[in-house]
């Protein structure tokens, strides 16, 4: 018997799996139909391409600058006057305003806040009243809320020492301060932070 014009295993196996691919094919197509699917129209109008919009963004220059903290001063300076009737506190931001060119505005953006602090001592070399006062101090800038110091940074609280003819002045960056041990003395507090004061 001539085997022409008859399928072979292969032709058979192929054909089979073509008719079983159309067919999981239409039961997709089918299920689609059911609103699951959107079906999508092509658009034979013209579509308008949006002219992009670039901000201008006008450039500044950056230049040190501080600007009082009046609600933290009144708080800071209430507080050391209950140490010493006659002494001071104040607060400052420190930090950079942005000034442009083509309108002379600018804006402050704090960097840090630093305090001042004045006060009458008996004498400029007793590191036991010098050393209590800033621990006093410390204390009191240490109790501020979080969210009434400006600046990422961590300032320095400036101590005036002053008596009746003359006055030294210490810059403590409140980092420095908390890293000394809690137990200290306030007659070591000064020879701590300052080699030569």
């Amino acid at each position: 018997m001539d085997n022409k014009g008859l399928f072979t295993k292969d032709d058979i196996h192929f054909h089979a799996m073509k008719y079983v691919l159309v067919f999981c094919i239409f039961l997709l197509a089918s299920c689609a139909s059911e609103g699951q699917a959107p079906t999508v129209v092509p658009s034979l109008a013209p579509v308008a391409t949006p002219i992009p919009i670039t901000p201008t963004i006008e450039n500044c220059a950056f230049i040190e600058a501080t600007q009082n903290l009046p609600d933290l001063t009144e708080q800071v300076d209430k507080a050391i006057r209950g140490l010493q009737s006659d002494a001071s506190g104040r607060a400052q931001a420190f930090g950079e305003n942005c000034v442009y060119a083509s309108s002379n505005q600018s804006t402050f953006t704090a960097m840090e806040t630093d305090f001042y602090i004045m006060a009458k001592v008996k004498k400029l070399n007793d590191d036991k009243e010098l050393g209590t006062w800033i621990i006093n101090a410390m204390k009191i800038i240490d109790t501020l809320p979080a969210g009434s110091i400006s600046g990422p940074q961590a300032g320095f609280v400036e101590f005036t020492f002053e008596t009746k003819d003359d006055r030294k002045i210490l810059r403590v960056p409140i980092n420095k301060y908390k890293n000394l041990p809690a137990d200290i003395k306030p007659a070591d507090v000064v020879k701590t932070l300052f080699s030569n004061p």
